[in-house]
């Protein structure tokens, strides 16, 4: 009888503690939590040098990277290039952002104009949000200028004929949770190289919190919480019970 009731209780016991088990957050993928953050980035074009990611900050370890004014490949800028990420592997969070006033870039064909770009991408160990926009901008062909649409929504596409498309506002999320956003992602057609443009760039992602202690869900404190402690004080008091009715040995 008593090893009947002893199974009866462990056997409670581990079903309480499979409930718990089942209410444990679901963490980010990453093991550990990441960002970049890049102002400019262009693929070579015509006879123009490719632009490697400038200025990048890359999280860890993170920091703000700067440049005053910017002339390389098809890129033209005198304002101030900024780039910034950090992260806490305590909370298992991360940032990302990349800024510049004002940018304008060659394509050859057509002439690009962008002001107020700001980019900025935020993770936590349950998941990322994050905007790229621009106060405004501009793409000339044969000096008939398209403007672009200011504080677009996510994915915003653009056609420009004889040049190739934008998206304004990229959003991305990727299998591990890491959310990419570019302000301006200009894709060229393939008679001009197809050629990739991005301007503000920030890319996050969160992760578990390093030492975290799973926590129990309050939809099931009430009961699988009870249950777990109901399952310990009957395993004690057997225990107990046993030991009182054992017979002493010669």
């Amino acid at each position: 009888m008593r090893t009947r009731t002893r199974n009866r209780v462990l056997a409670g016991t581990a079903l309480a503690l499979g409930a718990l088990s089942v209410a444990t957050p679901a963490f980010a993928a990453l093991p550990a939590p990441a960002a970049d953050a890049y102002v400019v980035s262009t693929e070579a074009l015509g006879g123009m040098v490719a632009v490697a990611p400038s200025p990048e900050s890359t999280y860890p370890a993170g920091g703000t990277r700067t440049l005053v004014g910017l002339t390389i490949g098809p890129v033209a800028t005198n304002s101030t290039l900024t780039a910034t990420t950090a992260g806490d592997p305590a909370a298992g969070t991360s940032s990302a952002s990349a800024t510049v006033d004002k940018i304008g870039l060659n394509l050859g064909v057509a002439s690009v104009s962008l002001t107020g770009v700001n980019s900025t991408c935020n993770a936590t160990p349950t998941g990322a949000t994050g905007s790229g926009l621009i106060a405004g901008g501009s793409v000339s062909v044969a000096g008939i200028p398209t403007n672009l649409q200011a504080n677009a929504p996510a994915n915003t596409k653009v056609s420009i004929p004889l040049v190739g498309s934008i998206v304004l506002n990229e959003q991305t999320t990727d299998a591990n949770g890491v959310l990419t956003v570019n302000a301006v992602h200009i894709t060229l057609l393939p008679s001009l190289n197809g050629a990739n443009l991005v301007i503000g760039h920030a890319s996050c992602g969160g992760a578990e919190p390093a030492a975290s202690v799973p926590m129990i869900n309050p939809s099931v404190a009430g009961v699988g919480g009870g249950a777990v402690v109901a399952g310990l004080l009957a395993t004690v008091y057997l225990r107990r019970r046993d030991a009182k009715g054992a017979v002493p040995s010669a």
